[in-house]
């Protein structure tokens, strides 16, 4: 079996991240991800061949990390400007026009083209699901992993460890090892980190058949978006197929954390989906409680509702170990890129001092 440097266990953005860092500096990186696709929530599902974006919506940097990987993600055509006309869905339930929403970028391929192209050149071990991590005899870390779709076994052995999943996934895999006091002494503040749910609906509609229709002001077929107080039902609704050339009208909808924790256990995904039609249709537009067709996804842990207050966390024994996501912090995919990168620097020092890429301009990201 061979030691690697580094095993990093999740291809969300903290992941991809770290490990292209790592990789840069010319060490020995595998990633294992418990699905088919790479980028966490920046997820895109096809339905009928075209994109639609059910996880992330856009990009919006604000920190220096992610508008530099967003100009690199421009230079390779991977993503554009989107300016849709926004609105804002106040306690009340009125809509009212956001004339100052900030610009947002989007991926005409599906936004799950970001982790693609996060992860070029990368070892990715897709499938692999974590079911254990124990230290060796010799300082390093072993990695128990089942395979999604065969329930294979595997193992993988490195150096180090990263834990770029939600944390609520890393609590299970450290519980083991309480009895190490620097795994006992960050179990706290990971166990503590909460969550809110989302259920999104992607749903189709005719063009033909959705005219401009109160309370939403514009026609239906410009690029349009709706962000919801967490009063309502809604987080988030908005035309995704203005973000690419699409045949007829899809509309992503996003559920408030209020209304997905009444569905969160529910089996009957599309009873969700129907309510939170009908509430569209009562609070935007009529027409969007008509679509011809629709899908409901449930995401368990969609957005961060109380952030782990010291960000990632690093234990050095038993074995080099870092801790680091998205729920290190309050600004979703910002935090996830900004602790994944710092998650590479950390480990940089126990690994040999190999000079690291400073910013993702240098990196060579292309799905060419």
């Amino acid at each position: 079996m061979t030691l690697l440097d580094v095993v990093i266990v999740g291809a969300g953005m903290a992941g991809l991240a770290c490990a292209q860092r790592l990789q840069g500096a010319g060490y020995q990186v595998s990633v294992l991800e418990k699905s088919r696709g790479l980028g966490g929530r920046m997820a895109t599902r096809r339905i009928d061949g075209i994109p639609i974006d059910h996880g992330a919506r856009f990009l919006q940097p604000q920190g220096q990390m992610l508008s530099d990987l967003t100009q690199q993600l421009i230079h390779q055509g991977i993503v554009t400007s989107w300016q849709p006309e926004t609105f804002y869905l106040d306690s009340t339930g009125q809509l009212n026009p956001d004339p100052l929403a900030p610009r947002c970028y989007v991926a005409p391929a599906g936004m799950s083209a970001v982790g693609k192209a996060l992860g070029t050149g990368l070892t990715i071990h897709r499938q692999q699901r974590v079911t254990a991590i124990a230290p060796t005899a010799e300082s390093h870390w072993s990695i128990t992993t089942t395979r999604a779709d065969t329930g294979e076994p595997g193992q993988h052995t490195a150096k180090s460890l990263v834990l770029a999943i939600p944390a609520p996934q890393i609590v299970p895999l450290l519980e083991p090892l309480r009895s190490q006091p620097e795994i006992a002494a960050i179990l706290p503040a990971i166990a503590a980190v909460q969550y809110a749910p989302c259920i999104t609906v992607m749903a189709q509609y005719a063009p033909h058949a959705s005219q401009a229709q109160a309370p939403l002001p514009c026609m239906p077929t410009t690029p349009w978006m709706v962000e919801g107080h967490a009063d309502t039902p809604f987080f988030w609704v908005g035309l995704d197929s203005s973000k690419r050339q699409a045949p007829g009208m899809n509309i992503v909808l996003q559920s408030s954390a209020a209304f997905a924790e009444h569905w969160l256990e529910t089996t009957d995904l599309q009873s969700a989906g129907e309510a939170l039609l009908t509430q569209a249709g009562r609070l935007i537009a009529p027409w969007l409680s008509r679509p011809r067709r629709w899908q409901v996804h449930r995401w368990r842990y969609a957005l961060i509702e109380k952030p782990c207050p010291q960000g990632a966390l690093r234990t050095t024994t038993p074995s080099p170990l870092i801790a680091c996501g998205d729920w290190c912090g309050e600004l979703h995919i910002e935090t996830a890129l900004d602790t994944g990168w710092a998650a590479a620097a950390s480990l940089q020092t126990m690994l040999g001092n190999a000079p690291l890429p400073d910013s993702p301009i240098e990196l060579n990201l292309n799905l060419n």
